[in-house]
């Protein structure tokens, strides 16, 4: 069974930890407004869109994210600044791929 509940965690200002019945791994936003994950390739997709929900329910002034995600981070509502993607909680989004199906 999988989830991600939402756990206190050092030096985040929220951290999801993942359980997937075999492995726990985690992501959050760290105290330097960077979205961190350390979930497998499989999970990333679930982990980003729970940080990104989180962000604009909490009204996120700023977060960052490297391009790490292994996704176009474009689609989320980030834009491009130099090495890392920034946007603001009233920007963000959660696409879907059911358009046109």
């Amino acid at each position: 069974m999988l989830s991600v509940l939402l756990k206190p965690k050092d030096g985040f200002f929220f951290y999801f930890e993942l359980t997937d019945g075999r492995c726990v791994s985690g992501g959050g936003l760290g105290e330097d407004g960077l979205l961190r994950s350390d979930v497998p390739d499989c999970y990333r997709d679930l982990m980003l869109r729970a940080l990104v929900s989180k962000c604009m329910n909490d009204f996120v002034p700023e977060v960052r994210a490297r391009g790490e995600w292994g996704c176009d981070l474009t689609r989320f509502g980030f834009e491009k600044r130099d090495d890392l993607f920034v946007s603001s909680w009233d920007k963000l989004k959660l696409p879907h791929d059911c358009a046109g199906k």
